[in-house]
């Protein structure tokens, strides 16, 4: 079996979560040496976002979730495996439930 984490600890990254996280931060250097492309202001970007779709803030930070012991961020789709919360089997990302990704989908469809 490939790498596994156990979901328990981990908080998923909801769409206010990613935009009170790029609150934070001032994107228009990143966007001046051309890290960041179609935006040309700080602003602008933040002004985006707040129509993004959850997909596009996982895709454009590179993670999904918060480890809540650690506070680590990860993204869950980098494991190959996942352990469920209730039945404790190990699963795949993809066969996670759609309503809530810490259980496997026979425990939470």
């Amino acid at each position: 079996m490939g790498i596994s984490i156990n979901i328990m600890s981990y908080k998923k990254y909801t769409k206010k979560d990613f935009l009170d996280f790029a609150s934070g931060f001032n994107y228009q250097i990143d966007i001046d040496e051309g890290n960041i492309t179609g935006f040309k202001t700080d602003d602008e970007i933040k002004q985006s976002m707040k129509k993004w779709k959850l997909k596009e803030f996982q895709d454009f930070y590179d993670f999904t979730h918060k480890d809540i012991n650690s506070g680590r961020d990860l993204n869950v789709n980098n494991f190959e495996y996942i352990l469920c919360r209730c039945c404790a089997n190990h699963y795949r990302p993809d066969e996670a439930s759609q309503r809530d990704r810490r259980y496997c989908i026979d425990c939470y469809e």
